[in-house]
């Protein structure tokens, strides 16, 4: 049994609705397709202590680590990281963070 990991993004949108037509839909059918979940993808943070960067948040569930590598590297994907990084966003962070395995 692998172990999911979670995929945790805060970025900066440029404008919400080219942003959701031109990245959002197209890579969330992406995930669906491996087998992703998105968990959250919302503009509202309610921050209880230190700072928050970017105006958008998205946390996803994906099956293995493996499986996160191959899309963010994939040749599909990758017209998508582009979009977003030069054109849709004026940056922010992307990781990948370990899911806690069975206990």
């Amino acid at each position: 049994m692998t172990t999911p990991v979670y995929m945790f993004a805060q970025i900066d949108v440029k404008d919400y609705e080219s942003y959701a037509e031109q990245y959002g839909l197209p890579v969330a059918q992406m995930f669906a397709e491996v087998g992703a979940k998105i968990l959250v993808a919302t503009p509202q943070v309610e921050l209880l202590e230190g700072t928050w960067s970017g105006n958008w948040t998205v946390l996803v569930e994906i099956p293995s680590a493996e499986v996160a590598r191959q899309l963010y590297d994939s040749e599909r994907y990758a017209p998508f990281k582009r979009a977003r990084i030069d054109r849709l966003t004026d940056g922010g962070t992307l990781a990948i963070l370990p899911g806690l395995g069975p206990a």
